[in-house]
Parts: structure tokens; sequence; C-alpha cells
């Protein structure tokens, strides 16, 4: 269930040229728990699963503004939790948190929230990949499996542009020594051939042929997915290619953003709204609602990550893959309806409204 907690800043530190990690005590509002752990008299534990979020409320030129973050810590460690932020191009949030966030600062959040967890998905194999921020639950869930000394089987894929961009390596590097059972694996995408020669890791996008290599057999582990949309899309099709089943690959987006200029073209999959007369095409990593609002048809939405439900429609046909967090039930599911807000198509779809 989730709860309004404050938190207070602790401490900060740069995670790389372009990401911070902050983190934070729970100064109040939450139920305590019991952790075996002594905490000060004002402040309190918070349980969540690893891989799950939290919604921050920051005000900003006077209004309240919410945006969701991953926590990058593990339940394992209870008194502090931890969000890492990338500041990017036009983030309100996170370029905020980057610019004013300091040690002694408060701020609201709700949470825990999401499902993008591997406690909910019972395995002894896992391979987990992200690219860029995609990075914070994957954290968060490794973190929780070395900590424990679990002898969970573990492959862990990170892309990065550089060598510079990628988060927490040497902390990555030092559990994949100190844990027999934990495979490390780190893409360069912008990386030239004759760059950084002693250089070990993949040059390039992740493709089917880097994850085969990593992990031979992509049938048997459960797939944790997480990254900016396009890269799912890839690598969703590169794990399909390969036997991996679209039932055990788990993804986590949110975050509302409209399409990439490059991506308003006619390539995409078709989705037709049958009672508007209305079509539009969505590119790949691209969900239904963004290509639409692109389009400029209007649809019923609120939350942007399949939470509140109020983007709920019926499908009349097609298939799609939906990353929601809890806002529709799976008799619902059954029923054909979906979240346009987390739903990217596979195939052309037609729904009713």
């Amino acid at each position: 269930m989730a709860d309004d907690i404050f938190l207070q800043c602790v401490s900060r530190a740069e995670t790389t040229r372009d990401m911070a990690t902050f983190s934070f005590r729970i100064a109040g509002g939450a139920p305590e728990f019991s952790t075996g752990s002594e905490a000060s008299d004002d402040s309190h534990t918070f349980a969540f699963a690893p891989g799950q979020f939290l919604s921050l409320s920051v005000e900003i030129d006077g209004r309240p503004i919410q945006r969701c973050y991953s926590i990058s810590s593990p339940p394992t460690r209870p008194g502090t939790l931890s969000i890492t932020v990338k500041r990017v191009n036009g983030g309100y949030v996170s370029n905020w948190l980057h610019d004013n966030m300091v040690e002694g600062m408060m701020i609201a959040a709700t949470g825990p929230l999401g499902r993008f967890t591997y406690t909910a998905r019972p395995a002894e194999k896992y391979l987990f990949i992200s690219a860029g921020s995609g990075i914070t639950p994957v954290m968060s869930m490794l973190r929780s499996v070395t900590d424990s000394e679990s002898p969970l089987d573990i492959t862990f894929v990170h892309s990065a542009r550089s060598v510079d961009d990628i988060p927490f390596q040497e902390e990555l590097e030092n559990l994949a020594r100190s844990h027999t059972n934990v495979t490390l694996a780190f893409a360069a995408t912008r990386m030239v051939a004759d760059e950084l020669p002693d250089w070990t890791g993949h040059r390039g996008r992740i493709d089917r042929a880097m994850l085969e290599r990593v992990c031979p057999d992509l049938a048997d582990p459960e797939v944790f997915l997480c990254g900016p949309g396009r890269f799912r899309s890839e690598v969703r099709t590169s794990l399909m290619a390969a036997g991996a089943s679209l039932a055990r690959i788990h993804e986590e987006s949110f975050g509302f953003s409209l399409p990439a200029a490059e991506d308003a073209t006619d390539n995409g999959v078709v989705v037709d709204f049958s009672r508007r007369a209305r079509r539009v095409r969505v590119a790949p990593g691209t969900t239904i609602l963004a290509a639409a609002a692109a389009a400029g048809v209007t649809l019923p939405s609120s939350c942007g990550v399949g939470l509140c439900g109020s983007c709920k429609v019926r499908k009349l046909s097609g298939d799609v893959v939906m990353n929601h967090q809890g806002g529709i039930r799976p008799r619902e599911i059954d029923q054909g309806k979906i979240l346009l807000c987390c739903s990217e198509p596979l195939s052309p779809v037609v729904i009713d409204y």
C-alpha cells in the first residue's frame, strides 16, 4: 500500500557526469516497521520491494509538480533510501533536483508504487537489462540479491553511451567479482572501434548476438527490462527472436513523453480508433497515448504511468505490450481492456473509442 511520506535529504553523490544519487531518511508520515536495527527517535523505516518507485512532489514556480523515480537502494539497507536521477533536456523536476536538492532539504513523496520487482516472479535465474537511468530499479534488485547472499543466478546487462556514462560501474564490477552467481556485461553504444583498446565490453547497441553471448539460453530466465521506449522495443524483439517468451519479459516504463521527431514518419504500427474514425501510427517504443497526442487525438489520461486507470479502453483486435502499475485488473485484461498510457502495439490494433 502506498503511503504519503516526508523525506529529508542526508547526502548527494555524483554518479556520472549527468546523474546524481540523492539519499534520504524517512522524516515521518509512514508507519514504522521493525527492521532489527536502531533508528533515531524522529525517523521512520520504510518497507518496499526492490524495483519499486516513489512519486515525488515538489513546488516549482509556485505550483506543485509530481514525478516518479525508482528507488535505487535496496530494502536490505534500512534507515535511508536513495533515488538516482539523470539530468535531461527539458526535465522539469529532474533538473530542479540537480540544481536545488542539498543535505537537510525536505520533500514530499508517495510510495512505494510499482510492480517491477523480481520478488513477484520467483525463479532461479534472472536477466536484468537496462539503459541510461533505467539502471535504478535494477540496481535495487541486484543489491538486494547480493546483500542477502542469495544464490539466484543473475545476469546484468547495461547499455550506456560511453564508458564514462556507466553508473555504478566500480560497484557493479566489485559485485561481479565477489559473487560467482552474478554475470556482468556492458554495452557502449557510441564507442568507435579504436577507442579504449583495452575495453572488453560490447561496442554498439545491445543485439541478439550480444545477449546470447552473455546469457546463452535466453528462454530460461525471467527478464527485467528497463530503459527508453525504443531501447526496450529493440531488446524485446531480440529476446523474442532468440526464443524468450513475452510472458517472461517484464518491463518498466513510466512518464509520459511525446515521440521523438524522427519517429514522426510513415513507419510504425497502425492503431485505429473505431468510433472516432481516426488512425495513428505508433513508432517502436512509443505508447499509444503518446502517439495519439502527437497526432492531435485527445484521449482521457491522468497519471501517465498505468496507475490511475483513467485511460482504460477496450481493445477490439491486435496485440500490445502493457507495462501497467496496477491501474487495471486481471479480469479487465481478460476482457480485452488496456491502458493507453502504457501500451505499445505489437500488431495493428483496433480500439473501441
